[in-house]
């Protein structure tokens, strides 16, 4: 089992109520509603009820995603009443799988989009050089998948089939992640530009790094709904929880956190739903409610060939937990840290988040052995934005195919065997996606033959990039649908 870098602190004071959460003042917390007027209380306001989000969802995410439970048990107790119970809420008969299949197929969409872009870069670059920068992009890259697989878990958890291969999961590029960023995601030659979109895709949730001390938040008791509100609404549409996103979430990190309050919020409702009853601490929100999916359909460490992390089984709500740490982790560091959330033979026994590796390409430089006393505050935090200042990591930027940006197949139209080339890497991507789907599905074997169809990925990729376009670019691979 993977160990996750916990930094160790003094021993915090635990979730007491009545008192204020470390770190948070009390007009803060005095103005956020409770967690039980923001799930069942359809007199709120839309402001009530997006506040009550931000406020709740963090709770969610940093007690349950750093392993407190004995906390959120405590948070939950004080949230929920055992003898109060919701008289009447759309939330409770709402159907959660339409809503929770297009947030999670979004999530698909986030960690498919990266990939194309990272191994365009990877494969631009000519062999026998860049090996450092090369092993960085690959990490990442093959991580991404198992994001993408792990995802696909979650979904089949709640009895939701993935779709992985359909026209409609097709990034097109350029494009903007779907969350609310201002930057541009595209299929560029390996360079400092798209090394720098690289670090925007990955940027992370906090401005700071360093592992926080784990201070236990103290939740208030729970708040009524404010008298003046009158008009009855249910805000927990998808169009609402969409909007919420695309309004207030920035990075990855962030989306897939609110996602998971999303979940345990429908977990919440189903339990409910069964029981009558609001629950009282993780044990009871963890199994059953929202997970009805086949367990037969979930992919297992040893069904998973890729390398670099541990992919997670899903039948509970413990293992969403897992899959987003993971994710989390590897994308943005654990604990506020620059690290992964293991320990490997990478950066001499030390993963970096993938943010982090791709900051090493960038300044051509690694973290291990650099002095940032000068960027660190008296807390000990250095802004993310910090760069690397240990030892040299030799790039040489001219060494990659001058591809041309974004193209796509009728870009080669004129040219007859060119364009089927083009059409041959994308039948040979559509195939790769063709044996995740179907592993997905339950036939666990056909992740078997994604290896073979990396190697055919690069070679033609490589083809493509070594033949001139035009006086100035190269061609090189589209990554479009196409019809087998």
């Amino acid at each position: 089992m993977r160990q996750r870098l916990i930094h160790k602190t003094e021993p915090q004071s635990t979730l007491v109520k009545g008192v204020n959460m470390t770190g948070r003042s009390a007009a803060a917390v005095e103005n956020s509603i409770s967690l039980q007027s923001l799930l069942f209380d359809t007199t709120i306001s839309k402001d009530d009820w997006t506040g009550g989000i931000k406020h709740h969802s963090k709770i969610f995410t940093n007690l349950l995603l750093n392993d407190q439970i004995e906390a959120f048990n405590q948070y939950l107790s004080a949230e929920f009443s055992a003898d109060l119970y919701p008289s009447k809420s759309g939330l409770i008969d709402l159907d959660y799988r339409p809503i929770l299949q297009d947030l999670l197929q979004t999530a698909i969409l986030i960690e498919h989009s990266t990939i194309p872009p990272y191994l365009t870069a990877l494969y631009s670059i000519k062999d026998g050089t860049n090996a450092l920068a090369s092993q960085i992009i690959r990490s990442v890259a093959v991580e991404e998948m198992l994001h993408l697989i792990m995802v696909c878990n979650v979904l089949n958890a709640i009895h939701i089939q993935p779709s992985v291969n359909k026209p409609q999961n097709y990034p097109t590029y350029p494009m903007k992640l779907p969350m609310n960023v201002d930057f541009y995601v595209g299929l560029e030659t390996f360079s400092p530009n798209s090394i720098a979109t690289f670090i925007a895709i990955e940027s992370p949730t906090n401005p700071l790094v360093k592992a926080p001390k784990p201070g236990l938040m103290k939740v208030p008791q729970a708040l009524v709904a404010k008298s003046v509100a009158v008009e009855e609404n249910n805000f927990w549409t998808l169009e609402n929880m969409k909007g919420f996103i695309m309004d207030n979430v920035h990075t990855i990190g962030e989306y897939y956190d609110v996602v998971f309050f999303y979940i345990s919020v429908f977990q919440i409702a189903a339990y409910y739903k069964e029981h009558k009853v609001l629950p009282q601490n993780f044990e009871e929100l963890n199994t059953g409610g929202i997970f009805t999916g086949n367990p037969e359909k979930q992919i297992r460490p040893e069904q998973y060939y890729g390398s670099g992390g541990k992919l997670h089984p899903v039948e509970a709500l413990t293992g969403v937990i897992q899959v987003f740490q993971e994710i989390k982790g590897q994308g943005e560091g654990a604990d506020d840290s620059i690290y992964d959330v293991d320990p490997s033979q990478f950066e001499e026994g030390a993963e970096l988040a993938h943010y982090f590796r791709f900051k090493e390409v960038f300044h051509e430089h690694f973290y291990m052995g650099g002095n940032y006393e000068a960027f660190t505050d008296q807390d000990g935090m250095m802004p993310v934005i910090t760069p690397p200042t240990g030892k040299p990591l030799p790039v040489d930027w001219s060494a990659s195919y001058p591809m041309k940006p974004n193209p796509k197949v009728n870009d080669y139209a004129g040219n007859k065997e060119l364009y089927a080339q083009g059409v041959e890497f994308n039948k040979t991507y559509r195939r790769l996606l063709d044996a995740i789907q179907s592993a997905v599905e339950g036939n666990h074997r056909e992740l078997e033959k994604s290896i073979m169809y990396m190697y055919a990925l690069k070679e033609q990729a490589v083809g493509l990039m070594k033949q001139p376009l035009d006086s100035q670019h190269n061609a090189g691979p589209t990554f479009e649908y196409t019809n087998l």
